[in-house]
């Protein structure tokens, strides 16, 4: 039994430390800007050669890839559950809307950076082509096409649909990360699921009402 222990060990290791990297290079973002992200600096940052990094990263570019897929892994994840789970099409998709913008709230100036000061480092279509933006889009057209079969919403375009809602919770995002207050995160993702489920809604179908807290 002891040999598969050994040979599992490496592979930890290089986990081990390509998370190390990771976090250096957020530290340095949020500290002194994205400017000061250089394999050298995070190498520093770490107590590692700076070839060490470059085993791990080709360039700063992949590294900022890298981190950016990491810390959205746990958004992903929780996004998932929400739009597999049990509760009616509306409540899911302003469930989504809720969690998508509570996360980026939540890490406000780490997304700020890898979102706004990359810009240049980009190109503005990239994310549609991403897999994490097609399995989104996918599960909530899955939503809309449940609520539509469930006949709480009215047939539609539920691909387009669900791209317009996407998109609308990442508009959302946009204008919080560059305003320096914001509203509450909860009346921003009702405003978001409101004003789509208000032309989604079946006709003669009663809205319900939701509290507010």
């Amino acid at each position: 039994m002891a040999r598969p222990a050994r040979k599992e060990e490496p592979k930890l290791w290089q986990e081990f430390k390509r998370q190390s990297i990771q976090a250096a290079v957020v530290r340095l973002m949020c500290r002194e800007g994205l400017d000061s992200v250089t394999m050298e600096r995070v190498a520093q940052e770490v107590g590692i050669a700076k070839g060490t990094v470059y085993l791990h990263y080709r360039d700063k570019q992949e590294l900022l890839d890298s981190v950016k897929e990491s810390s959205l892994e746990p958004l992903t994840a929780r996004i998932d559950q929400i739009l597999s789970g049990n509760a009616p099409a509306p409540k899911k998709l302003e469930a989504y809307a809720l969690r998508y913008l509570t996360y980026f709230d939540e890490n406000r100036d780490l997304f700020r950076i890898l979102l706004y000061e990359r810009e240049v480092m980009r190109t503005h279509g990239s994310r549609y082509r991403h897999d994490r933006y097609r399995k989104l889009l996918n599960g909530v057209t899955k939503v809309i096409d449940d609520g539509i079969a469930e006949g709480v919403f009215r047939p539609t375009e539920s691909r387009k649909v669900a791209a317009m809602f996407v998109d609308a919770v990442v508009a959302m995002v946009n204008q919080r990360l560059l305003a320096d207050e914001s509203a509450p995160v909860e009346d921003d993702a009702r405003l978001i699921a409101d004003l789509l489920l208000h032309g989604l809604a079946a006709e003669g179908a009663e809205p319900k009402t939701r509290s507010r807290k």
